[in-house]
């Protein structure tokens, strides 16, 4: 078994060069009738000795092994237990190092849900009510350097409301109970610090240092800080102590700082020694901070707020990050995989997560330090406003700052989402304890901006950032929706706030920087579909108001049943297929810091010949880069899959950084013919290199398609997708318009195909059939009772394709065969989208020819043509089948028999 589970330091943020991992396997006892303690389990059960008959009986039979630090509803726990609420014991030995000595050994735990109880050799020793943070243990009365003591713990988690837990709840995600974060051994000088807290000032050239110590007696101590770069001169200076806790705070000069940032994520490394004066060990911890100010304020005499990162506005491209893996739940299988999100979001094009009310583990602040990652940090929400609720909770928020603090990558606390657990915000009491909680957490803090309440009710009383959600999956009412809430945000307005109370208390807007916090298309019980489609029309929007200064996407990945992730569960990737049409863009595009947009509908249909109009516009953030210009090309795919570019040119730009700047209305011709049309546009610097892309889809509708017409090289004779004649499936799906035929599984469907009486047979010399079709999974309605009631038409998946092989034959004569590679379904299905028919599929163009031997065969079978799509249940790929027509899907084509002259 894996003995070096999780074995990096805990928390790079104090870190000591004595310490031991104690993550790994443990023994482990489920303790479903609570009776451990009472059969003095800590005495040896685990391990079924030192118990009563009855402890020793239960214990034997349900002893197992626990990977520490995974919880035991996960699968990398080797328990796996998601539906066991209740108490469970682990034990294992540990040896301190027989050269730690003259040091204190403490036994460290990262975060054990929800409440510990610890015992050294039978000896309790601890016990701890908090799910989310550390506690400490100095072993120095029980276990000395080079003796092996036996550690037991009892972990006790019901998710009672009161408590602080998250989406750890019946009607989110799995539970997450025991030892959820690394557990280790540290050896501390008597003297020693217990806690580092930096606070960069940036306009002073400073850091001020403050130091939670403990001392073992009176005396003088010397306090030395180094810079590992030598990015500030070594500091020294003598202290006298007195024997137990106290603080210590000093200065630290950093001339010219090098200030952080996503785009310079630049580190300060530090060592901070304690040397008593009277000799004995010494402390050592390292630890590192980040030169930046967070603050918010006006700029170039708007009248609305902006977030300013050093001073300068910053416009903040998020996503919410549940911060759950499917192995570990809320434990990181690795950290690697906490690197791996904090990687993922940049290459996103994000600057910025929001954890959601989750305490994360330090090392996902320590990676967002050091990779540039802005983060949002929530606390987790109770369920119910109690008194117990209340002083827990506001323990929680100074133990919380005071672990991770010294993070540059955060620059917000928000205290509650959504006013879960505030039962009682109606009320002046709730209402006056969320603006006291608000206030407290500025008072531990004033280097950060901080949120009452994340809402989805406009319920705010006081707040630092005047945020709103949506989740709404229809292009006009988000556009009126933004439209709305930008218009009603302004000092006064009662919008968004809780409004006056019967106390006489007024909680209206301010100046506070407006910023959506979260929205998507497809909300949480919405099952699985497309996100590409309405992220890139949704985005735009926001970027379209200069006064919304970020925004927050939901979210980062899936979650279990939630799958409106940029990726999936398992972080594989999903395909949002805007490529198809822009050449190179991908999501990063829409989360630029620089943006271009065109206030257009994301599809609309329209006249061919008609002349389009496009308002274009830049949202500017990024480097400045003076003048630039907007690339445009109109690309255009005709009834016959054919594509060309009919029409482009460039916009000259000036664009205002830190804001957006209104470029005029693109007007340009649409095509004569039926057909689908791209209007694409580049924001190019000069330096010739494109900063971001966009576009959006117009369907052009000349008269109906003809089912005969004649072309310059022979016929083309199509058909609808619903025309069909006969079928195997049992209940194939029919659009109602006759638009797409579908059947998952093997079977086959057969058209019928008249010969027009104008065509001359012995002109052909050859056939081809054109159309477009996928596969079709077996599945796609869902109903999950208390998580989704939805549609499930999986968004297209990179690792995971559903192919299915199909036989094409003309009157029994077999044209061709042809493995289609997926049932996909993302922003390539804009006419699915568009006409809001299993939105988002689409299928992929194909091409069967027919040379004039196997035409003639086929045509020996007499007209009408009998064209039969058939799975054969004996291929490697019995995928089903999916046809579509002119307007479902991505090409404009109906499923055509052109016949080729000559």
């Amino acid at each position: 078994m894996n003995q070096n589970l999780r074995p990096e330091h805990p928390d790079p943020r104090l870190q000591r060069a004595a310490w031991q991992s104690l993550n790994g396997p443990w023994r482990f006892t489920f303790d479903p009738g609570l009776v451990g303690e009472q059969e003095r389990w800590y005495q040896g059960a685990a391990r079924g000795t030192r118990a009563s008959d009855s402890g020793r009986d239960q214990a034997e039979a349900g002893r197992l092994t626990i990977n520490v630090p995974f919880p035991w509803e996960s699968p990398l726990s080797g328990v796996a237990r998601p539906d066991y609420k209740g108490a469970g014991w682990y034990e294992r030995e540990f040896t301190v190092p027989a050269d730690w000595q003259g040091l204190s050994p403490f036994l460290n735990f990262g975060a054990v849900d929800w409440l510990a109880r610890v015992w050294i050799n039978g000896r309790l020793v601890a016990e701890n009510e908090n799910g989310y943070l550390p506690f400490s243990i100095d072993l120095t009365p029980h276990v000395r350097p080079g003796e092996t003591a036996t550690v037991t713990v009892r972990a006790f988690d019901i998710a009672e409301a009161s408590t602080l837990v998250g989406k750890q709840v019946p009607r989110w995600y799995t539970y997450t109970s025991g030892i959820w974060q690394s557990v280790w051994l540290e050896g501390r000088a008597p003297t020693h610090v217990a806690a580092m807290r930096i606070e960069p000032q940036v306009e002073h050239q400073r850091a001020v240092v403050r130091l939670k110590l403990h001392a073992d007696r009176d005396g003088p101590c010397v306090v030395r800080v180094h810079s590992h770069d030598g990015m500030f001169a070594t500091l020294e200076a003598s202290y006298e102590l007195r024997a137990g806790e106290q603080q210590l705070d000093f200065v630290l000069p950093v001339p010219g700082p090098r200030l952080w940032s996503p785009e310079t994520p630049y580190l300060y490394e530090i060592d901070v020694e304690l040397v008593p004066a009277a000799g004995g060990a010494g402390d050592s911890v390292a630890g590192y901070f980040g030169m930046r100010t967070i603050s918010r304020g006006a700029w170039n005499g708007n009248d609305h707020e902006y977030i300013l990162l050093n001073g300068e506005p910053v416009y903040l491209r998020g996503a919410l990050d549940q911060a759950f893996h499917p192995d570990g739940l809320h434990a990181y299988p690795s950290d690697d995989a906490i690197r791996g999100d904090v990687q993922l979001a940049k290459d996103l094009g994000l600057n910025m997560l929001r954890c959601h009310i989750k305490l994360n583990d330090p090392r996902y602040y320590y990676w967002a330090d050091r990779l540039g990652l802005l983060v949002m940090y929530d606390f987790p929400s109770p369920d119910l406003d109690t008194p117990s609720m209340r002083r827990l909770f506001e323990a929680t928020l100074a133990r919380a700052l005071e672990r991770d603090f010294n993070s540059p990558s955060i620059f917000a606390w928000v205290i509650f989402n959504e006013t879960w657990g505030l039962t009682g915000h109606d009320t002046v009491d709730g209402q006056r304890w969320v603006r006291d909680m608000l206030r407290r957490v500025r008072a531990l803090d004033p280097t950060r901006l901080v949120e009452d309440n994340s809402p989805c009710r406009y319920d705010h009383v006081e707040s630092d950032i005047n945020s709103w959600h949506f989740y709404i999956n229809d292009y006009r009412r988000v556009r009126r929706h933004v439209q709305s809430v930008v218009d009603r945000t302004y000092p006064g307005s009662g919008f968004n706030y809780v409004g006056h109370n019967d106390a006489g208390d007024s909680f209206v807007q301010g100046t506070a920087p407006l910023m959506n916090s979260e929205y998507g298309g497809i909300a949480a019980r919405h099952g699985d579909q497309d996100v590409a489609w309405c992220f890139k029309y949704q985005t735009t929007e926001l970027r379209r108001h200069a006064k919304i200064c970020g925004y927050v996407y939901t979210e980062l990945a899936d979650v279990e049943w939630e799958h409106n992730g940029f990726v999936n569960y398992d972080r594989s990737g999903k395909e949002f297929g805007y490529g198809f049409f822009v050449e190179g863009m991908t999501v990063a595009d829409l989360n630029a810091a620089d943006f271009v947009g065109l206030d257009a509908p994301p599809c609309q249909t329209l006249p061919a010949g008609e002349e389009l109009h496009a308002p274009v516009f830049v949202s500017l953030w990024g480097a400045p880069m003076g003048s630039c210009e907007v690339r445009w090309r109109l690309d255009f795919i005709d009834r016959f899959g054919e594509r060309r570019t009919t029409a482009e040119g460039t916009i000259p730009a000036a664009p205002a950084r830190h804001g957006v700047t209104d470029l005029g209305v693109l007007r340009c011709a649409l095509p004569g013919e039926s057909g689908l049309a791209t209007l694409a546009v580049w924001l190019v610097d000069p330096a010739r290199e494109i900063r971001c892309r966009n576009y959006v889809n117009v369907e052009v509708r000349a008269a109906e398609t003809p089912r005969v017409e004649r072309t310059t090289g022979g016929w083309a004779l199509r058909f609808a997708p619903g025309d069909l004649r006969e079928t195997s499936w049992p209940q194939p799906f029919v659009a109602p318009d006759g638009g797409k035929f579908s059947a998952p599984g093997a079977g086959w469907v057969e058209y019928e195909v008249a010969l027009p009486a104008e065509v001359d047979m012995g002109e052909i010399r050859g056939a081809r059939l054109r159309f477009e079709a996928a596969a079709r999974t077996a599945s796609q309605r869902i109903d999950w009772p208390r998580r989704v009631q939805g549609f499930n038409y999986p968004q297209t998946e990179t690792d995971r394709k559903i192919p299915s092989d199909i036989v094409v034959s003309i009157n029994g004569v077999v044209a061709g065969e042809v493995r289609l590679p997926d049932d996909p379904a993302d922003a390539r299905g804009v006419l699915s989208h568009h006409h809001g028919v299993d939105p988002g599929s689409h299928g992929f163009l194909v091409e069967i020819a027919l040379d004039k031997q196997l035409l003639a065969a086929a045509l020996a079978g007499g007209s009408p043509l009998r064209i039969r799509f058939a799975v054969p249940g004996e291929r490697t790929h019995p995928g089903g089948f999916t046809l579509y027509g002119d307007r479902l899907g991505c090409h404009p084509v109906a499923p055509t028999l052109f016949l080729l002259e000559g």
